[in-house]
């Protein structure tokens, strides 16, 4: 038996099926994350969570198949997520945005969506004060450019203050401007990432070069962010490629080639390892 040929018109009318089905499930999403909003106010939860909101688009990106990209999958995944912020609370988000340089803005709209408020700032300055006087939920500001004033210093106080908890873009850049990265801070209860932060201060103003010698003794991969030298000491922003926690002995480990002109070692945050390309290109070609 011959089937059906199938029509212009004919794909037209399965697609508005298809597109009453998915409305359905997205108002069926929506009605589950109210009720979830309930628990966490009952219970004082965290209203973002960026882990399990990485954990989340991996799982469906590790799923996914066709010709739809991996970051539009994940694009369309992070509006529903910026959506679900407001409906659980009065979420708004700070973003350094020096004059000239609106890539960070962009990374911030494509991570949390159309619907969550964002402000601009002047400066990660603002931005971190902005947070420690509640003002803002969370702050994204661009990754650290050597030479730049240690903003991502003052990290490094209370446990309970804000902290680094994902890096952008985490699916590719898309069409947003620039080329920095940017770090998501805030106080959100996120657990240990793949990849975490630390400060790292040592008694004498080492070069990049001898910091880097010294912290590959211990065998544990990183990469130095940014660094700050002073005239009696220096501070370097340090990416270990671990989920470390404080007490973690492969963070003595690491700091252990740079002996007694260790000052001190502080968390600023931990997060989920960004989609690397080859994992995109694996999905597509499903």
């Amino acid at each position: 038996m011959t089937k059906p040929a199938r029509t212009l018109q004919t794909l037209r009318r399965q697609i508005d099926q298809t597109d009453d089905k998915l409305h359905d499930l997205l108002m069926q999403r929506a009605a589950l994350v109210a009720e979830i909003g309930v628990i966490k106010q009952e219970i004082r939860g965290p209203i973002e969570v960026p882990l399990r909101e990485a954990e989340i688009l991996r799982r469906l990106a590790g799923r996914h198949r066709g010709n739809l990209p991996v970051a539009a999958l994940v694009r369309l995944w992070r509006e529903l997520v910026g959506a679900a912020l407001v409906m659980q609370a009065d979420f708004s988000v700070a973003v350094a945005v020096p004059d000239g340089d609106p890539g960070v803005w962009d990374l911030a709209r494509d991570h949390y969506g159309s619907q969550v408020p964002m402000v601009p700032y002047r400066s990660p300055t603002e931005v971190l004060r902005a947070l420690a006087e509640l003002r803002h939920d969370s702050g994204v500001i661009a990754v650290p450019a050597e030479g730049e004033e240690p903003w991502w210093r003052a990290l490094a106080g209370a446990a309970d203050g804000p902290r680094v908890n994902a890096r952008l873009p985490f699916a590719g850049r898309g069409n947003a401007r620039g080329r920095h990265d940017a770090y998501v801070i805030g106080r959100a209860a996120n657990g240990v990432g793949d990849r975490t932060l630390f400060v790292v201060e040592t008694r004498e103003e080492l070069s990049r070069a001898s910091l880097v010698d010294a912290l590959s003794r211990g065998g544990v991969g990183f990469a130095v962010v940014a660094q700050h030298r002073g005239r009696e000491s220096s501070v370097a922003l340090i990416d270990v490629d671990a989920p470390l926690t404080p007490d973690d002995p492969r963070l003595k480990q690491l700091t252990s080639g740079l002996g007694k002109q260790l000052i001190y070692v502080a968390p600023l945050g931990s997060y989920a390892r960004p989609l690397a390309a080859a994992e995109a290109a694996r999905a597509a070609a499903r």
